[in-house]
C-alpha cells in the first residue's frame, strides 16, 4: 500500500513540475513573440498558462498588456468579469471600468470606479488610479471631479495637485489651472517646472489676462515675492516686455542692485529677439557706471543687439554702422588686453566689411587680434575672415598661407574654425576651377559629419558630381560665385546665363537663374525677380527649385507693401511643399502679415 502512495506522490510531482516546467517554457515563447510586435501569438499563450494558474499575477498581467495591445477589450472584460468572481482588488475593479466604458457600458463603468472608491482600506492612491482609468478614455472632466473629490478628503496633499494640473491644461481650465500650479509653486519653488505648466495655458488673451492679475497679486503681496519676481517677469517677456523690465529692475534692487538681474534679462531678450526691449535693459545697466561688473559684457551686447537689429533693415544708414563700430571702439580703447576687445575688433572688422566695404581697416582690426592673442579660439576666427578678404582680392597665396595657420596651430582651440578653415581651402581651388582637386578636398571635410560646415561640403560635393558632364559650365558657375563673393553681381549675372545658355535643361542651369534672381533681388529689381521666376516655373512645373522660388516671389511683393500677393505666394508654398524648409519661413510671415492687418 505504501508503495502505491509513493507512487501516486512521486507521479503526482513529476506532472507538478512538468506543468510548472511548462508554463515557464509557454511564459518565454510568449515574451519573445511579444517583443517581436507578434501579439496575437503572445496573447493566446498569456492566455493558456493564466488559466492553468490564474491566481499568478504576473501572468493575468501579461495577458492583460497583449489584449490592451490588440484592442481586444470586449475579450479582456470578460477575463476580468471571471476572475472578479474568485479573487477582488481595487485595481481590477477600476480596469473593468476602463473596459466596460470602452464596451460601451457606461453605467457600469461609473458603478465600477465608484466600488473602487468605496473599497477598504481608503487611501489617496485610489482616486489618483481611478482618475488615470478615467483619463485612459478621454474622460478628463471626469477624472478632474474624482482628483478634485480626493483632494477635499486628504487635505494638504500634493500629489493631487500634481494630477490636477495636466488635467485643466487638457481641457483649457486655466482658472483651476493657474491656481493649481501656483499652489504647487507657492511650496516646491520649482520655477521652471512653473514657467513649463504656465505656458501650456498661456493660450488667449482671457486666460493671460487671469495669469497676468495672479502673478500681480502674488508678487506684490508674497513674502517670497523675489519668487513670483521672477516667475512674473518670464511671463510679461512675452506678453509685455516693457513691464517686464519694470520687475527686473525691482527684483535687481531686491537682490543687491548691481545689474545682475537686468543685464540676463537683456541677454534672455537678445536671444528671444526682442532687440529693442534688450537694448533699454543693456544701457540700464550701462548707466550704473564702469565700476559695475556687469559694464563691459553689457556695452558689448548692447553693440551687438544693435548688429542683429539691422540685419532686420538691409538698407540701414552709414550713420548707424559708424555709431556701432563707435561703441566698439570705445571696449576696444578702455579694456585693451581683455579678451571682449578681441571680440570687439572681429565685429568691427565684419561691419566694416560687409556694411562699409572697407577691406582695410577691416584687415587692420583682424591683425590686431592675431598678433595679441595668437592662442584663443578668436584669432582663428579673424585668420579665417583674413583669408576670406585675402580671396576676394584674389590673393589665394596669402589666402591659403592664412587657412594653413588655422588648420595647424588651433585644432586644440577652435575645432570648428579648423573645418571651417579646410573648407576655405577647397574653395580656392574650386574657385580658380580646379574642380577635381576641390572635389577631393570637399570631401575630405564632409568625412567629419559632426562638423557644421561638413553639410556646406556635401552641397558642394553634390553639386560637381550631378553637374561633372558639363565641366565648362561648372567651372562657369565657380566663376560666378567667385564674383558674387567679390560683390561684382554683374558679371556674375553674365556668367550664370551663359550657364543658363550651355546647360539648358540641367540641374546647374536651374540653379543658375535662381541665383540670378536673387541678385535681382538683392538690386531690389522686383518685377523683373518676378519675370525670370514666373516664367521659370511655368516651363519647369515639377522644379525642386519651387519652394525657393514661391518664397522669393512672395518676399517681392512683400518689400512692395503687396501683402495680398506675398501671402498668396506663401501660402502655395507651404501648401504645394509642406516639407520645404522654407515652410516654416513661410507660416512667419504670414503671421506677421495677418497680425499687421488685423
Amino acid at each position: 500500500m505504501k508503495k502505491i502512495i509513493y507512487i501516486l506522490i512521486f507521479v503526482l510531482c513529476f506532472f507538478t513540475v512538468y506543468a510548472q516546467n511548462s508554463s515557464v517554457q509557454k511564459y518565454q515563447l510568449a515574451e519573445a513573440y511579444e517583443k517581436t510586435g507578434d501579439f496575437e501569438n503572445a496573447s493566446r499563450l498569456y492566455y493558456e498558462i493564466y488559466k492553468i494558474t490564474p491566481k499568478n499575477k504576473k501572468y493575468l498581467d501579461a495577458v492583460i498588456r497583449s489584449y490592451k495591445v490588440l484592442h481586444q477589450y470586449s475579450a479582456l472584460l470578460s477575463i476580468i468579469e471571471e476572475h472578479l468572481k474568485i479573487q477582488q482588488s481595487a485595481d481590477l475593479i477600476i480596469l473593468s471600468g476602463e473596459l466596460y466604458w470602452r464596451t460601451g457600458k457606461t453605467n457600469e463603468a461609473n458603478h465600477s470606479w465608484q466600488e473602487a472608491l468605496s473599497m477598504p482600506p481608503k487611501n489617496p492612491e485610489i482616486y489618483i488610479d481611478v482618475a488615470e482609468s478615467q483619463s485612459s478614455v478621454m474622460l478628463f472632466d471626469k477624472a478632474i471631479s474624482t482628483l478634485e473629490d480626493g483632494k477635499k478628503i486628504y487635505e494638504g496633499s500634493f500629489i493631487f495637485s500634481e494630477k490636477l494640473i495636466p488635467l485643466y491644461i487638457a481641457v483649457a481650465d486655466y482658472v483651476k489651472g493657474v491656481d493649481e500650479i501656483l499652489d504647487v509653486f507657492e511650496s516646491d519653488k520649482n520655477l521652471a517646472m512653473a514657467q513649463g505648466r504656465l505656458s501650456a495655458l498661456m493660450t488667449g488673451k482671457s486666460a493671460n489676462e487671469y495669469i497676468d492679475k495672479e502673478l500681480d497679486k502674488k508678487a506684490s503681496g508674497n513674502d517670497n515675492n523675489q519668487f513670483y519676481l521672477r516667475l512674473y517677469g518670464w511671463f510679461l517677456k512675452s506678453v509685455n516686455p516693457e513691464k517686464a523690465l519694470d520687475i527686473f529692475n525691482k527684483l535687481d534692487n531686491l537682490t543687491g542692485g548691481i545689474g545682475t538681474e537686468i543685464a540676463r534679462f537683456a541677454n534672455d531678450s537678445k536671444q528671444d529677439g526682442n532687440f529693442d526691449i534688450a537694448l533699454k535693459a543693456y544701457d540700464m545697466v550701462i548707466a550704473k557706471g564702469k565700476n559695475n561688473p556687469h559694464f563691459l559684457t553689457s556695452l558689448f551686447g548692447f553693440a551687438r543687439t544693435l548688429e542683429y537689429k539691422i540685419q532686420e533693415n538691409p538698407n540701414i544708414a552709414k550713420e548707424t554702422i559708424e555709431k556701432i563700430i563707435s561703441r566698439y571702439k570705445q571696449i576696444v580703447k578702455e579694456y585693451s588686453y581683455d579678451l571682449t576687445a578681441a571680440d570687439s575688433r572681429l565685429r568691427i572688422a565684419q561691419l566694416s566689411l560687409d556694411y562699409m566695404n572697407d577691406k582695410e581697416t577691416a584687415k587692420e582690426e583682424l591683425k590686431s587680434i592675431i598678433k595679441q592673442f595668437p592662442q584663443q579660439p578668436v584669432t582663428a576666427t579673424a585668420l579665417n575672415l583674413l583669408g576670406s578678404i585675402d580671396m576676394m582680392d584674389n590673393k589665394m597665396d596669402d589666402a591659403s598661407e592664412s587657412y594653413s595657420q588655422v588648420i595647424n596651430k588651433y585644432k586644440r582651440y577652435s575645432p570648428f574654425e579648423v573645418d571651417k578653415a579646410s573648407f576655405l581651402l577647397a574653395q580656392i581651388q574650386y574657385y580658380k576651377g580646379n574642380i577635381d582637386s576641390a572635389f577631393t578636398l570637399y570631401t575630405n571635410v564632409s568625412a567629419n559629419t559632426s562638423s557644421d560646415i561638413a553639410n556646406d561640403a556635401l552641397n558642394k560635393i553634390i553639386l560637381i558630381d550631378q553637374n561633372k558632364q558639363f565641366t565648362q559650365a561648372l567651372k562657369l558657375f565657380a566663376e560666378a560665385e567667385f564674383r558674387e563673393l567679390q560683390k561684382d553681381t554683374n558679371q556674375a549675372l553674365i556668367f550664370y546665363k551663359q550657364i543658363i545658355e550651355t546647360a539648358s535643361g540641367s540641374d546647374l542651369a536651374e540653379q543658375s537663374l535662381v541665383r540670378q534672381a536673387k541678385i535681382e533681388f538683392q538690386k531690389a529689381n522686383y518685377l523683373q525677380v518676378r519675370k525670370l521666376l514666373s516664367e521659370f516655373l511655368e516651363k519647369n512645373p515639377d522644379t525642386i527649385y519651387g519652394d525657393i522660388s514661391h518664397l522669393l516671389i512672395g518676399d517681392s511683393y512683400l518689400n512692395e507693401n503687396n501683402t495680398k500677393d506675398a501671402e498668396n505666394y506663401y501660402t502655395r508654398l507651404i501648401v504645394k511643399y509642406p516639407r520645404s524648409i522654407y515652410a516654416q519661413e513661410a507660416r512667419e510671415k504670414i503671421r506677421k502679415i495677418r497680425s499687421k492687418n488685423s
